[in-house]
C-alpha cells in the first residue's frame, strides 16, 4: 500500500521521513514566501505530525508575537532563539527517534520470547511451547511485578479459564476454578513439589502461597494425570519460586496501600565456579476489612486482615554432566476471619515448608537422568471458641529417565508419594492416617517436520484403595508458517483425601473420582498477532460430595455426582504502535448431571481485557474481567449478579536502580459478593518503589 502524502506542514517546517539537519539554514529575505517576507524560516526535515513540528511551530508563533513593527532584519535578530529551537528540535527528534526504536526492539523481543519460551509443565521436562498439544498460559515475572499487593489467585484470575470464589480479600479461604472444575481438580507444583493440602477435600492453599517469592508461573489446562497422577484432572499449575543464575544482583522493594497494607522484601543471588546462591525475604501484611457482613449467627464487624512473612532459599552448583539444586520456601501466614461472636477473635496461623533437593546428569547425547526427593510440610492452628490443629506431611521421590533418539523423545519415571495427616478436631473422629502411592509411567514426543506428537500413560497404585491407570494423547499440526491445529484426549482421576477417608465420614466403598477429556484447538501466530479458539468437554464421574442429611454414624463422604463441563476459550494478542492488547472470552456450561443443574460459583461467560503502553517514560496499563451470574448452591436458588472489575497501574523507571510502580484494583469500587454473604475489598490503591543496584 503506498504511503499517505505529507499534511501540509505551516511555518516553513517541512515535512519527511527523517531529521536531515539538525542546524537552522537561513533564507534570504528575498527567496522568502511574502506572507513570511520579514521572518526567519528555519528549514528542518521532520516526520509529518511529529513533536517536534509542533514545537517548532509554537516556537515560531512566539517569534511572530513580537512587538508590532518590529522588522526581522537579518539572522542575528534571534540567535538565541535560533539556537534553542535547534537544540530543542534535535533533542525532541532524538527522543522520539529512541523511542521509536525501542518500542520496536520491545516488540521483537517480545515475539521472539514468545517463539522461544520453554516451559516443564506439560510434559515435566523442558519443551518449546510452540510444540506443546495442550492449552497454555505462562506468566513471565514482569506481570508479577506490576501485580503490587495481591494474593497468587488475584493473579491467575487474569488467565484464560481461570475464576475464583474466595471468602473476601488476599489471607482468606480461596478457591481456583481452572476450566470450572474445583479446587482439589488442579495439580499444583512449588520448583516441581506437589502442594497440596490433605484436609477437608484437597487442593492447594492459594492464601499461604507469599506472591513475593514469585518469579514466574506456567498453567496448563486439561488433564495431565498421566503425567502427574492424582489431583491433575481440569490442569496443573507450577510456580517457580526466584532463583540464582550465576549472576551477582540484589533488590529490594517497600510498598504502602489503603487498609493498612504493606509490602516488604529483599533480596540477593550471585555465584562463582559453579556455584549459585539465592535468598529473598517478604512481609506482606493487610489490616483488611469485615469480610463477612452476611453473618447473621455471630455478626462480628471488625476488620479480618492477615499477614504472610515468607523465606526462600536456593543454591545449585554444576560440574561436568552433574548439576545439584536444593530450595527451600517458608511461609507464615496469620489471618483472621469471623467465626465466633465478639469480642472474640478468630484467627488461623498456617506454616508452610516445602523443599527439594535435585540432581540431574546429562550421560551422553541420548540419555539423561534426573533424581529428586522432595518434601512438603504444614501445620494449621485454628484459634476459635473451639479450637482444633491440623498437621500434614508429604514426602516424594522421583526418578526420571530422558532418552532423545532424533527427533523422538522418551521418557521413563519412577514415583514414589507418601502422605500423613495428623487432625485435633472437636467435631470430627481425629485421625492420624498415612498413605503410600507408587507409580510407573512412560511418556513420546516426536516433532517431525509440520507434525508434532505426543503420548503418556501412567499406574498409580494406592494403598489400601483402588488402583488407577491414567492416559493421554496429543497431536499437533503445523498447517503453515502462520495457523497450527492441536488435538488432545485424556483421563484423570483424584484419590481421595485421608481427610475424606480416614475421619469416619466416608462410605465404605468410597473410590476415587475420575474423569475423560476431549479438545481440540486451532492457533494462529504472526508477528505480534496470536489468536487461539480451543473446545472441550470434560467427563466427570464418581465425583465425592459431602452428604448433609446423613444419620449418624456419619457417613457423609459418598460417590454420587456425575459432572460435564463443555466450553470454547477465545484467546488474542496484538500490538498497536506501542500499545500490547489482549483479551479473551469463556464460554462454558458446568452441568452437574445427576440433576440438570450449573456447579455453584461458576460463571457461563467470562470476558478479560489487558492492555499496557509506553508513554514519557511511563509504563500505562490495565486488566478488565468481566463474569456473568452464578449460583451460590447446588440447588440454584441463590443467585448472585454478573459484575465487572477494571483495575490500572503505572510503572516507571526513575533511574537505572529505581522502579515506581502504582496499582488502583477496583477502580469503580464495585460492590460484588466473591462468595454468599461475603464482602470484597472494594478499591484498593498500591504504590511501591524498588530498588536494584548494578552489578
Amino acid at each position: 500500500m503506498a504511503p499517505a502524502p505529507a499534511k501540509p506542514v505551516p511555518l516553513g517546517v517541512q515535512p519527511g521521513k527523517a531529521l536531515a539537519s539538525a542546524s537552522p539554514v537561513w533564507i534570504p529575505a528575498n527567496r522568502r514566501p511574502a506572507a513570511h517576507a520579514a521572518q526567519p524560516v528555519f528549514v528542518v526535515s521532520v516526520p509529518a505530525g511529529s513533536l517536534a513540528r509542533n514545537w517548532l511551530a509554537s516556537m515560531h508563533t512566539l517569534a511572530l508575537a513580537r512587538a508590532p513593527g518590529a522588522a526581522l532584519r537579518s539572522p542575528s535578530a534571534f540567535p538565541v532563539l535560533r539556537t534553542l529551537s535547534a537544540l530543542a528540535a534535535a533533542s525532541l527528534l532524538a527522543c522520539q527517534a529512541q523511542a521509536q526504536v525501542q518500542q520496536a526492539q520491545q516488540a521483537q523481543r517480545a515475539q521472539a520470547s514468545q517463539l522461544d519460551t520453554v516451559v516443564v509443565t506439560a510434559s515435566r521436562s523442558e519443551q518449546p511451547l510452540r510444540t506443546v498439544t495442550a492449552d497454555m498460559t505462562v506468566i513471565d515475572a514482569e506481570t508479577i511485578a506490576r501485580s503490587g499487593a495481591t494474593g497468587v489467585a488475584d493473579l491467575l484470575v487474569q488467565v484464560p479459564g481461570v475464576q475464583i470464589n474466595r471468602n473476601g480479600g488476599p489471607g482468606q479461604v480461596t478457591s481456583v476454578y481452572l476450566r470450572g472444575t474445583s479446587n482439589q481438580h488442579t495439580a499444583v507444583f512449588i520448583d516441581g513439589v506437589r502442594y497440596s493440602s490433605q484436609e477437608l477435600q484437597g487442593g492447594a492453599v492459594w492464601s499461604t502461597l507469599p506472591l513475593a517469592q514469585i518469579e514466574r508461573i506456567e498453567v496448563l489446562r486439561g488433564p495431565a494425570a498421566a503425567i502427574y497422577g492424582s489431583d491433575a484432572m481440569g490442569g496443573v499449575i507450577q510456580i517457580f519460586t526466584k532463583r540464582a543464575d550465576g549472576q551477582t544482583r540484589a533488590y529490594a522493594e517497600a510498598g504502602i496501600g489503603n487498609q493498612g497494607t504493606s509490602k516488604l522484601a529483599t533480596g540477593f543471588q550471585g555465584g562463582a565456579n559453579g556455584f549459585t546462591y539465592g535468598l529473598n525475604l517478604a512481609d506482606e501484611r493487610s489490616d483488611g476489612f469485615d469480610v463477612y457482613p452476611g453473618n447473621t449467627f455471630s455478626p462480628n464487624p471488625d476488620k479480618d486482615g492477615y499477614s504472610n512473612t515468607s523465606l526462600g532459599l536456593n543454591a545449585g552448583y554444576k560440574t561436568g554432566i552433574h548439576q545439584i539444586d536444593a530450595s527451600l520456601l517458608h511461609s507464615r501466614l496469620r489471618t483472621h476471619y469471623d467465626q465466633s461472636p465478639p469480642p472474640f477473635d478468630d484467627y488461623d496461623v498456617v506454616k508452610n515448608t516445602t523443599g527439594s533437593l535435585r540432581w540431574q546428569a546429562g550421560w551422553n547425547a541420548i540419555y539423561k537422568s534426573v533424581v529428586q526427593i522432595s518434601h512438603t510440610d504444614s501445620q494449621s492452628d485454628r484459634h476459635t471458641q473451639s479450637p482444633e490443629s491440623a498437621k500434614g506431611r508429604s514426602t516424594n521421590y522421583l526418578l526420571q529417565n530422558l532418552f532423545t533418539l532424533g527427533q523422538h523423545r522418551f521418557n521413563i519415571d519412577l514415583e514414589r508419594r507418601e502422605d500423613k495427616l495428623d487432625t485435633q478436631y472437636a467435631w470430627t473422629q481425629n485421625t492420624d492416617s498415612r498413605r503410600v502411592q507408587n507409580s510407573l509411567s512412560a511418556g513420546w514426543r516426536l516433532t517431525e517436520g509440520r507434525h508434532q506428537f505426543d503420548a503418556n500413560v501412567r499406574h498409580d497404585q494406592v494403598r489400601d484403595q483402588q488402583n488407577k491407570t491414567t492416559g493421554g494423547l496429543g497431536y499437533g499440526l503445523q498447517i503453515d508458517e502462520r495457523w497450527r491445529w492441536v488435538a488432545s484426549a485424556g483421563t484423570a482421576f483424584r484419590t481421595p483425601t485421608l481427610y475424606e477417608r480416614f475421619t469416619g465420614q466416608a462410605a465404605a466403598d468410597l473410590k476415587p473420582e475420575s474423569s475423560t477429556n476431549v479438545e481440540t484447538g486451532l492457533h494462529y501466530a504472526a508477528g505480534a498477532n496470536r489468536l487461539s479458539a480451543v473446545v472441550y468437554r470434560n467427563k466427570f464421574k464418581n465425583l465425592i460430595t459431602y452428604d448433609w442429611n446423613s444419620a449418624l454414624p456419619c457417613n457423609c463422604y459418598r460417590n454420587w455426582q456425575s459432572v460435564e463441563i463443555t466450553g470454547l476459550t477465545l484467546a488474542g494478542s496484538t500490538r498497536l504502535g506501542s500499545a500490547n492488547l489482549g483479551a479473551s472470552l469463556d464460554f462454558m456450561n458446568p452441568e452437574n448431571l445427576e440433576t440438570g443443574k450449573l456447579l455453584p460459583y461458576r460463571s457461563k461467560r467470562m470476558l478479560k481485557l489487558n492492555a499496557d503502553t509506553q508513554a514519557a517514560g511511563w509504563t500505562l496499563g490495565g486488566e478488565a474481567q468481566l463474569y456473568s451470574g452464578r449460583y451460590a448452591d447446588e440447588a440454584n436458588t441463590f443467585k448472585l449478579g454478573g459484575y465487572g472489575v477494571v483495575n490500572l497501574y503505572a510503572q516507571r523507571q526513575l533511574t537505572r536502580q529505581w522502579t515506581l510502580l502504582a496499582r488502583v484494583n477496583n477502580i469503580a469500587d464495585r460492590d460484588y459478593a466473591p462468595t454468599r454473604g461475603y464482602a470484597n475489598a472494594g478499591r484498593t490503591v498500591f504504590v511501591s518503589v524498588r530498588w536494584t543496584p548494578l552489578p
